[in-house]
């Protein structure tokens, strides 16, 4: 059966503490990424443009923007990471600046009167420039964040789980009662890290990057996978079809991980209107998470996967898509920790 096929792939559980990821797949330095982004949102919101000005200068991160236009995955650019960041914030002087506000604008008829035209002239203040503070204030950013995004990597973990399950059993019918049960539990408001009911500013883009980055965290480890797996049968044509898959599935990931890293282009998919039948994910530069999984379960199966019957099991696109579902929901768990643990060294 399905489930008795992905149980023997299963990789084992070690009772070894696992370190955390690093480089690319490093949930720390995409958190320290959105935290400076929802800084400069708050900056921004607060017209405190001197602040804002120096904070996206500082090493060079100018590309970081207050909306969150940049969706990018790997926006930090340090090469220490966020501790080199935070780091170097805390080392970097404080200085003041002063701040020229432009005259305010006279009428005509305004212009004409001598008292009016003495006031009108420009004001000025001194405003000080407090890295260490930017810090410090980044920290408690970062700790709303993980409070968003630990709940976020929690559903799609549950719901990978789920679709694995309806993969490996039959469908049943859905009840009027447990109909009526999924439709309140998606409009359950879940409450964000800085207030009763709402979350950071940009807490809608953050789910769709948080999905992102473990799908492509994802898709690096099913390939890992793949390798060290011994097909059920140990014949010539099955040891092939896995070599086949692992170079089939490489090639998958060469042409979205990009588009993950990139994210969607929403503009450009509004541009579509309806959109088109089978891949037209493909007409898009970026990607979303959901257009990842659903591009490989439409694959047709490649020639290898029809050498035997576990082949077809094991590797064709549907069962290759509910593996990197499986793959992900425990990628998603890691994270979870990866992210605890970060905070945690932050405070």
């Amino acid at each position: 059966s399905r489930s008795a096929v992905t149980a023997a792939v299963e990789p084992s559980q070690s009772s070894t503490p696992r370190p955390q990821r690093t480089g690319k797949h490093a949930i720390s330095s995409l958190l320290m990424q959105r935290a400076i982004q929802t800084q400069l949102y708050y900056l921004a919101d607060m017209r405190d443009e001197p602040t804002y000005m120096w904070m996206r200068e500082f090493l060079n991160h100018g590309h970081l923007d207050d909306k969150g236009r940049f969706q990018e995955l790997d926006g930090l650019r340090c090469d220490g990471g966020w501790q080199y960041y935070l780091e170097q914030l805390e080392n970097a002087p404080s200085f003041s600046i002063t701040v020229q506000l432009a005259p305010p604008r006279l009428s005509a008829q305004q212009q004409r009167n001598p008292y009016l035209a003495a006031q009108a002239v420009g004001r000025s203040y001194e405003e000080n420039i407090l890295p260490s503070k930017i810090s410090q204030t980044l920290r408690t950013v970062a700790r709303s964040l993980e409070t968003e995004w630990v709940p976020v990597l929690f559903e799609i973990a549950e719901e990978d789980r789920k679709r694995v399950q309806l993969y490996n059993a039959p469908p049943q019918i859905q009840t009027a009662a447990a109909a009526y049960q999924a439709f309140w539990c998606e409009r359950q408001v879940v409450a964000g890290g800085e207030g009763d009911d709402q979350g950071t500013p940009l807490h809608a883009l953050n789910e769709r990057i948080v999905a992102r980055f473990c799908t492509r965290v994802a898709l690096d480890e099913l390939i890992d996978e793949l390798q060290g797996v011994s097909p059920a049968d140990d014949s010539a044509e099955d040891e092939e079809a896995k070599r086949a898959a692992v170079e089939w599935l490489r090639d998958f990931a060469n042409e979205w991980e990009p588009k993950l890293k990139r994210g969607p282009d929403d503009n450009k998919r509004r541009s579509f209107g309806v959109a088109p039948p089978g891949h037209w994910q493909r007409l898009c530069d970026g990607a979303d998470a959901d257009d990842v999984t659903e591009a490989m379960w439409q694959e047709l199966p490649p020639l290898f996967a029809y050498a035997s019957d576990d082949a077809m099991r094991l590797y064709s696109p549907e069962a290759l898509a509910a593996r990197l579902r499986r793959v992900r929901a425990r990628v998603c768990d890691e994270l979870i920790g990866d992210l605890q643990a970060t905070v945690l060294s932050m405070s």
